[in-house]
């Protein structure tokens, strides 16, 4: 991108443009401001900016002094003049310095934008008359910039590989990493320059490749392709060592032969990024999908998605109610996939896991004997479940904090029957279990345990216990037992029956599940 200083003593102005002018659509980027001529010259000697936009009057070195002295330096600087009303016969003296635009105060958004392209325009083709020895050092980089975020999709082929050329930027491929910055650190003006300087040495001085930024991200142009697990893995490596206590997401747009297809690379490793919280941690992302791993639904749901998350709610209470923490997990993952399913967006997903989390935080801490006391500690999970970076943080953190919320609740009464139907449920599913049978052990009749165990658990007896030993037939026939071996180590005498009831929960028979 090319450099712009704004040099005008109303911090206000020089705020104002900084904050309004989309710089980055334009091609530009803005490096430094200054609020009179001695600060400007300063900055101009250390920045090398391409424009200026500069006040005629101010304290100290007014515009027309600053424009003297560049001038006299020698220095290829287009410059922009702002005046008001009362300095037009004092701002015609700059004319004679070759001003490249003059803009009356208050300044108009939209002429100054005009002005910016026409005069970023102009430099292009000044540039591109005087050849390739005109293009080395910073214009290398202006013409990455360029190729990256281009301006004119209708620019002449032939005109961006002359420009290559000059460049020396003719590879036999290209591939462009973009790394994003996390954290309150990337906020900083400066960050993403300093660490793009801190990765010049692995990268330009050994010649692999060139090093730009183009804000948000730092640029890696790589001169060949990350073929393989282990080069990208070296790449993130080199990232993670360079960057220290940065936190950051990078991803590949893939390699692409011709530089005229830059973007195209800059395009999908900005859509990979996007993703960053769908991904696997630790990895460079891109261009290929490379999602957290998460369970396969085997057919969509019967139920609508309000239906399905109170089954979950409901699912996830009652076997931490019973305390079989081995099944919260694996519904934590089912939760996460049809939520996914649903609809492929961060917020979403988020917003899906508050809505589960505080319903069964509800749900526990109502059941409990003890004055429970973690409401603050509650309110800090449900308000990070916005902050995590990752899926899979979201899932370890939420399997931890329900975890140690259920040790802390007790629950009385029916709810206390329910957990020991449950947890019988889970440990002798194997068995001849009978809802009449455990009706007798509670003292109640079989009809209102039926119907107290359907309302609380959204099952029919029978119905959850299938589901439990369906569930346990898929690890045993992942683990690669014989389909009878199965049936009768989950508690069906009948194959031709367990055959049935899998089919019908699942969608498919115990042999098409065991070889897919």
């Amino acid at each position: 991108m090319m450099k712009v200083v704004i040099v005008d003593d109303e911090p206000k102005l020089r705020q104002g443009l900084q904050t309004l002018i989309p710089w980055d659509s334009l091609g530009l980027t803005v490096t430094a401001t200054a609020a009179n001529g001695q600060e400007a010259l300063a900055v101009i000697d250390q920045e090398r900016p391409d424009i200026a936009i500069v006040d005629i009057r101010m304290p100290l070195m007014d515009g027309l002094q600053l424009m003297q002295s560049v001038s006299s330096s020698g220095l290829e600087l287009q410059v922009i003049i702002l005046s008001g009303y009362a300095d037009f016969e004092y701002a015609k003296q700059a004319i004679k310095y070759g001003v490249a635009g003059y803009l009356l105060k208050p300044v108009d958004i939209k002429e100054m934008i005009h002005t910016l392209t026409r005069v970023r325009e102009r430099i292009e083709e000044e540039r591109l008359k005087k050849g390739p020895r005109s293009i080395e050092g910073i214009n290398q980089e202006w013409l990455i910039q360029s190729l990256l975020v281009p301006q004119d999709t209708t620019e002449d082929p032939a005109k961006l590989r002359s420009m290559a050329q000059a460049a020396r930027l003719i590879w036999s491929s290209y591939e462009v990493v973009a790394v994003f910055l996390r954290g309150p650190e990337a906020t900083h003006p400066d960050a993403l320059q300093q660490l793009a300087d801190a990765l010049k040495p692995d990268i330009e001085r050994r010649g692999t490749g060139a090093v730009t930024v183009i804000p948000p991200y730092v640029i890696l142009l790589l001169q060949e392709p990350l073929r393989g697990m282990q080069r990208r893995e070296q790449l993130y490596r080199l990232l993670r060592n360079t960057l220290g206590n940065f936190r950051f997401v990078a991803a590949t747009g893939g390699a692409v032969p011709v530089p005229e297809e830059l973007n195209i690379s800059f395009i999908k490793a900005q859509e990979a990024l996007k993703q960053a919280f769908f991904s696997e941690k630790g990895r460079l992302l891109g261009p290929y999908p490379s999602r957290y791993p998460l369970p396969e639904l085997p057919r969509l749901p019967g139920g609508s998605p309000e239906e399905m998350m109170e089954e979950f709610i409901s699912r996830l209470y009652y076997s931490l109610e019973a305390g079989n923490q081995t099944m919260i997990r694996p519904l934590l993952d089912e939760a996460a996939a049809f939520f996914v399913m649903q609809e492929a967006s961060e917020g979403f997903v988020k917003e899906s896991f508050f809505f589960l989390s505080n319903a069964v935080i509800h749900k526990l801490t109502a059941g409990s004997r003890k004055e429970w006391k973690g409401t603050e500690e509650a309110s800090r999970f449900l308000k990070g479940i916005f902050e995590y970076e990752h899926l899979a943080d979201l899932l370890e953190e939420t399997h931890s904090f329900l975890l140690a919320l259920a040790e802390d609740a007790e629950p009385e009464g029916k709810e206390r029957e329910l957990k020991i139907m449950i947890n019988i449920i889970q440990r002798h599913y194997a068995d001849n279990l009978k809802l009449d049978t455990l009706a007798g052990m509670l003292n109640y009749s079989t009809a209102y345990l039926g119907q107290l165990f359907k309302n609380k658990t959204g099952e029919y007896f029978n119905t959850y216990l299938d589901k439990v030993r369906i569930r346990k037939a898929k690890e045993l026939l992942e683990q690669g037992m014989k389909v009878y071996e199965v049936a009768e180590r989950v508690g069906y005498t009948s194959v031709n029956y367990f055959h049935s009831k899998f089919k019908k929960y699942e969608g498919r028979s115990p042999s098409d599940f065991k070889n897919p």
